[in-house]
């Protein structure tokens, strides 16, 4: 099966979790034998074939520097203002020649099975290029990695039934709807945003052997609370911090970029890092008792909470968006959102478990990792595109 994938970026270009998912998604379609190309953003015109995939970047004067703006590793500060933005929308959402001639022709030189966006392609001309795969009859696929088809950034919500009814008349050159959670899939479907054959919910997956937790791993652990992602307000920082006040001798670390950056580090309220690979990350996790995903807005899946399961430490999260489907809607692991001495308690709770507590605790998140392996990831999406050929 020859698959090409389209996305803003592909890793190590980071915009978020997704860039890992279409990575590991990619690259487990290539270990089973399936040819899987990958045509992206890039700050030059390139081609290479890493880990079986084939990815072919491709440099588009604004649109690059845009994207990589918006990258975690990347020192490009170029974006789009909000009129740009504006400018820019009408190919996501109507018929232009200029898109759709370019797509059909990149479609029809790869011939490929299978067409899939891996990304909301914003500012790409999305519909152009699900109309062109559709009428070369080809099935063409898309994943739900965020709101993007739901809501625009820019518009302060003035302009998000437009966008969603637009579309959802897009969606219907779509095979199938692919999605990291039920939250996320069924929030799409409501707004009419859905593939013409079949919706799928796809859970994300670590890509690696969870460690298996001794008492002395354990003993070894600081008095160290860990925050990693975004540094924005809509993930939930402020509420973070107030919950740390009062509890005596532990630390709040934050690792991330965003808007928030400056004025945390003046704060001193916490310690704030620069984003690092994910290595350096993982030690870091290792290190804290609980690693908390705060978000005030819809996650539409949460991956910190499950490298960090994956790696050992106990995970608490808000009750937005796809974070209780990831913690198995535990309420010993799950907070109001936005309230702080709900998330207080839970801190102090995994602060105050001894090592076997801990250890039973631990354990008990592992077992939910059964659903986010990494073997079972790929044969979902394997079936995914089979079932569309069918």
């Amino acid at each position: 099966m020859k698959i090409l994938v389209f996305a803003e970026l592909y890793y190590p270009d980071l915009l978020g979790g997704g860039e890992f998912s279409t990575k590991q998604m990619a690259e487990g379609l290539a270990s089973k034998g399936h040819e899987v190309r990958v045509l992206c953003l890039g700050r030059e015109n390139r081609e290479e074939r890493l880990n079986g995939v084939y990815i072919k970047q491709k440099r588009v004067r604004g649109l690059s520097e845009h994207f990589l703006s918006l990258a975690k590793n990347s020192p490009v500060k170029e974006g789009f203002s909000r009129f740009e933005k504006m400018g820019r929308k009408w190919g996501d959402l109507y018929e232009s020649r200029r898109w759709y001639e370019i797509y059909r022709s990149v479609i029809q030189n790869v011939a490929p099975d299978a067409v899939h966006t891996a990304a909301p392609m914003s500012y790409l001309g999305r519909f152009n290029l699900w109309k062109a795969a559709y009428d070369l009859n080809i099935p063409v696929s898309h994943v739900c990695r965020g709101p993007n088809l739901l809501k625009l950034d820019f518009s302060g919500g003035g302009l998000d039934k437009f966008n969603m009814r637009r579309n959802a008349k897009a969606s219907s050159f779509l095979t199938a709807l692919a999605a990291p959670s039920r939250f996320m899939l069924e929030a799409h479907m409501r707004a009419g945003i859905r593939g013409q054959v079949f919706n799928e919910v796809i859970y994300n997956a670590v890509d690696f052997e969870p460690a298996a937790p001794s008492e002395d791993l354990i003993k070894a652990k600081e008095n160290l609370i860990l925050y990693a992602g975004e540094l924005s307000e809509k993930k939930g920082i402020s509420t973070l911090i107030r919950a740390m006040e009062g509890l005596e001798g532990v630390r709040l670390m934050l690792i991330g970029e965003g808007d928030l950056k400056a004025a945390l580090r003046t704060g001193g309220r916490a310690e704030v890092l620069d984003w690092m690979d994910r290595d350096e990350l993982y030690t870091y996790m290792q290190r804290a008792k609980a690693v908390i995903l705060p978000s005030k807005w819809d996650e539409p899946f949460g991956r910190i909470l499950i490298e960090a399961i994956g790696k050992g430490t106990l995970a608490i999260g808000s009750d937005r968006g796809g974070i209780p489907e990831v913690l198995d809607h535990n309420e010993d692991h799950i907070f109001r959102n936005g309230d702080t001495e709900g998330l207080r308690s839970r801190i102090q709770r995994v602060l105050d478990l001894s090592p076997v507590e801990y250890m039973d605790e631990i354990q008990g998140q592992q077992r939910i990792l059964s659903r986010f392996s990494d073997d079972k990831y790929t044969d979902n999406w394997e079936r995914f595109f089979l079932r569309q050929l069918n």
